[in-house]
């Protein structure tokens, strides 16, 4: 057992700092019972320099208890601060990338409109790329809940046990369902949505499909249904175009054609992205201007 100012020494950490962490609860050394006086364990210690580590990654205090704590595992505490750390970066590289553009001296020469408007434009860019992203991936996960497949862990021979793995399936994957009427081809309802439900036998065992039954009413929370068709008709024509990628790859390589390879991918990577940016102004053209 040591003292504060010996845990300073050993840690490198101010005693004011020490007192601060044990005021968020950090640590909670023992005490004195003739004086109160604080006295710090190997434990107390250890954790002192998991803490003065940590902090020098930049995580929050908050994080660093919960760690410390066992409310959350090393992986998952430095897999999130990761992702603060990412995020940080790229504000940083921007914002050193703007000081690059300030060329003015004299603070009373500096145009401060002018600048203020780039940066807008520069976010507002930037930001409609993200919202492409965040928006394709909302249809695809809607594609996939239109209708979706599970293999049971029993046959279904029966209209219970059909049932019975259906909310089996449901509990697993956080769904609320509802089977509304029972049978081998069962009707039921997944977070207020209609599905009909079928099994099938392949070479690997019972398969179990559930289709939306009014898939023309259904639309992503939040999305219009005209943006909705539009990602939906992008989603549908991207395979069509890799499966004629790779089948025209395929036959440039057996004649080995090695540059008509090398061309061929350009000129069709240049079409893709062509395609890509004229849907991504068609869908956001007016955050442009």
């Amino acid at each position: 057992m040591v003292s504060i100012k010996e845990a300073q020494q050993i840690t490198g950490i101010t005693s004011q700092n020490i007192r601060y962490y044990e005021k968020e609860g950090l640590l909670t050394p023992a005490r004195k019972a003739e004086n109160s006086y604080r006295e710090y364990s190997d434990e107390d210690i250890r954790r002192l320099k998991l803490i003065k580590l940590f902090r020098k990654l930049g995580m929050p205090i908050g994080d660093i208890k919960r760690l410390l704590n066992g409310e959350t595992t090393l992986k998952d505490a430095v897999a999130l601060q990761k992702i603060r750390l990412e995020s940080e970066k790229e504000t940083l590289t921007a914002a050193l990338e703007f000081c690059r553009k300030i060329q003015e001296s004299q603070l009373a020469d500096l145009d401060e409109d002018l600048y203020l408007e780039q940066m807008e434009e520069e976010e507002k860019s930037k930001s409609v790329f993200v919202q492409f992203a965040d928006d394709y991936i909302t249809v695809m996960k809607a594609e996939m809940a239109r209708e979706f497949s599970f293999m049971p862990d029993d046959r279904c021979d029966t209209p219970e046990e059909f049932s019975r793995e259906l909310l089996k399936y449901a509990r697993e994957n956080n769904q609320n369902m509802v089977i509304t009427r029972e049978g081998m081809a069962p009707d039921l309802m997944i977070n207020g949505v209609e599905y009909h439900a079928y099994r099938t036998s392949s070479r690997f065992g019972i398969v179990v499909h559930c289709k939306m039954i009014h898939q023309e009413d259904y639309f992503p929370q939040g999305m219009t249904e005209e943006k909705y068709r539009k990602y939906r008709a992008l989603s549908l024509s991207a395979l069509p175009v890799l499966i004629f990628i790779m089948m025209s790859l395929s036959m440039f390589w057996r004649n080995g054609a090695a540059n008509a390879v090398t061309w061929l991918m350009i000129l069709l990577f240049g079409i893709m992205l062509i395609a890509d940016m004229c849907f991504i102004y068609y869908c956001y053209g007016r955050n442009f201007r």
